[in-house]
């Protein structure tokens, strides 16, 4: 049918719209706190693209099932306003149409939450986790940064780095601090360098015209030499996947891991992504009737009532996951309280203009 085609059309555009801006937004509150701990030295340069990848998933969260309430309702309420509804109305479409253009956008968006919810969201939480895990315990000499001085994987030494340009060192010192059994302790310094790996995943620096000096105050014992090329390699650290129950992130569990640990955590994270799962039908439903609005109103004169039932869903949502979380709640009561509740509320809305509701209204006005 053309009308249900353009319906469709309208609406999608219009939440694609808000999706990318929403996108946009948290994409860049992101993107400058990693830029931040970046500059700071907290993790490498090279992980900032990832980190920034992997974290599309928690802006999703919210963002799917946002982005089609107010797609609905910023699509209707222009055709109500417009005129365009009435005329359609008018012309025999039912109003059963709407309703299943929303179950239809209903059904996508829901298909891409379900899916952030239970595979990519978990999925991403454990690659960020590892990614920064593996930094810190295995830092690149490829992010080292100019101007700080920087331990290295082992601990046993100390790096400063002059000035960093690509995979180019100037004015390096290197001093052993911890040096191994029959080794005493040293100072490497160089004008120039450069990073590298080799086949093995090991990383080497290279520095040219290096001068060391090794030996102890204590001793009175020194030895300087100098090398052309000093070649220094650095092996990798092994992560160590710990698997104690208290500290395993729930967030990285899939639904039926959740389902399976009976601990408030995991009980609150199970019952909220439930609820992202059910607030995309739930919300859209909801916002069906608040869409209506009369021209002489102008456009979108629904939005504010709107965006206020959404916030109270979702705050209270993410205030029984935080209490659920820490034992103070049932998350099982309020999940079921805070949905039903709702669920009630988009019915009540929804047959609010029915014939029946309005025979009731007239019956209890006359009475």
């Amino acid at each position: 049918m053309i009308i249900r085609r353009y319906l469709v059309k309208e609406t999608l555009k219009t939440q694609g719209a808000i999706l990318f801006i929403l996108l946009l937004i948290f994409f860049s509150q992101k993107l400058i706190r990693i830029l931040s701990n970046a500059i700071d030295g907290s993790i490498p340069r090279d992980l900032i693209m990832p980190l920034l990848v992997l974290g599309v998933s928690n802006m999703a969260d919210l963002i799917l099932p946002l982005s089609l309430f107010l797609g609905v309702l910023v699509t209707f309420g222009r055709l109500y306003a417009d005129s365009e509804m009435v005329a359609m109305h008018a012309c025999g479409v039912k109003k059963s149409l709407t309703y299943q253009v929303v179950l239809f956008l209903c059904i996508l968006t829901c298909l891409l939450t379900t899916l952030n919810s239970l595979w990519f969201g978990p999925w991403s939480s454990i690659k960020q986790d590892q990614l920064l895990a593996n930094a810190k315990i295995n830092p690149s000499l490829a992010g080292l940064l100019a101007g700080q001085f920087q331990q290295t994987p082992d601990g046993n030494s100390m790096i400063y780095i002059g000035n960093v340009n690509d995979n180019n060192l100037e004015n390096v010192f290197i001093a052993q601090i911890n040096p191994k059994t029959n080794q005493r302790p040293s100072i490497i310094i160089a004008n120039k360098g450069k990073t590298g790996h080799d086949n093995e995943g090991n990383q080497i620096i290279t520095l040219e015209d290096a001068n060391r000096y090794e030996g102890t105050a204590q001793l009175k014992d020194f030895r300087i030499s100098n090398f052309h090329n000093y070649l220094g390699i650095i092996k990798p650290k092994a992560l160590d996947m710990n698997e104690d129950t208290d500290k395993i992130d729930v967030q990285q569990l899939g639904l039926q891991a959740l389902a399976d640990m009976d601990t408030p955590k995991a009980n609150a994270e199970f019952y909220w992504r439930l609820t992202l799962i059910i607030s995309v039908p739930l919300m859209a439903f909801l916002v069906i009737p608040l869409s209506v609005s009369n021209p002489r109103q102008g456009r979108l004169a629904q939005v504010f009532p709107a965006l206020l039932l959404y916030l109270v869903y979702f705050l209270s949502a993410s205030s029984i996951k935080a209490n659920s979380g820490k034992g103070r709640l049932d998350p099982d009561f309020w999940f079921y309280a805070l949905n039903v509740g709702y669920f009630l509320l988009a019915l009540i809305l929804n047959y609010w203009d029915s014939l029946f509701m309005r025979k009731l209204r007239l019956k209890y006005a006359a009475s």
